[in-house]
């Protein structure tokens, strides 16, 4: 074969390639050095849930359907009529992935931030999350102008619910220590399932390259099978329960001969 035939081969095969990878839905890259190809949008609201903000105050809540199926699953769980107080939902990705404001990550549509659940601190009634609000070792606000109430139980249901999700495969919940602390103490006391308190003592985690989250919980979902043949990298451990409950058979990595032969 000569060598322009050779590559003009290539270049098709390139333009083939590329054309491939763009229309298969899904994340790619890494949490913080990635993009999505043909994201779905997490409604403003739905049952159990609403975003802090709309598109016009610059809310991003474009993601995976892991993503959003997990968010949704979450929802169900924890406010399950509309006599209940909604989960907050913060931001997840850009339609097209990349970099967004007030984040490091966020860029493949795998990160979403769920606002914790609030009390009032005098009533103690349960409110509407207004914003990310900070809480002490003791469950109490910092720095917020009337005083709320972290409240443990229904956050630890949170996370219940985050660890029992079907079918999304969450790697990490990253939070801070104390509020950690704070969860798993309820979640005891309460005599919750043995082995969900285990599971999410292993994803709960305080970031070590941000300051600590605790204004809310930031949940990170891994890349789907076919996700990982078009480059979606994991960013996070591989927990070995996911291959039983969520990915059976997700071995594949994003190498080159995997890569190949998808596209052949």
């Amino acid at each position: 074969m000569g060598r322009p035939r050779t590559l003009a081969l290539l270049a098709a095969l390139t333009l083939e390639g590329c054309a491939w990878l763009s229309h298969t839905p899904g994340s790619r890259g890494r949490p913080a050095a990635g993009w999505i190809a043909h994201a779905e949008r997490l409604p403003d609201t739905g049952r159990g849930w609403r975003v802090l903000r709309d598109d016009a105050r610059g809310g991003q809540h474009w993601g995976t359907a892991r993503i959003v199926s997990m968010v949704r699953q979450v929802a169900r769980a924890t406010a399950p009529s509309r006599e209940v107080v909604p989960l907050v939902v913060g931001d997840i990705s850009a339609v097209r992935g990349g970099q967004v404001p007030h984040h490091a990550s966020h860029r493949a549509g795998r990160d979403v931030d769920l606002l914790f659940f609030a009390r009032d601190g005098v009533s103690n009634a349960s409110v509407l999350t207004p914003e990310f609000v900070r809480y002490d070792l003791n469950g109490n606000s910092v720095a917020w102008p009337t005083p709320l109430r972290f409240d443990t139980p229904r956050n630890w249901d949170l996370v219940e619910s985050v660890v029992r999700a079907e079918g999304v495969g969450v790697t990490r919940i990253f939070v801070a220590t104390w509020i950690e602390r704070l969860l798993v103490e309820n979640a005891r006391a309460r005599a919750r399932p043995a082995w969900v308190i285990d599971r999410a003592e292993q994803l709960m985690h305080q970031p070590g390259d941000s300051a600590p989250h605790d204004d809310h919980f930031h949940v990170r979902v891994l890349c789907t099978p076919d996700e990982r043949t078009v480059g979606c990298v994991d960013g996070g451990p591989r927990w070995p329960w996911l291959d039983k409950d969520h990915d059976k058979g997700d071995s594949l990595s994003a190498d080159d001969a995997t890569l190949l032969a998808a596209m052949e």
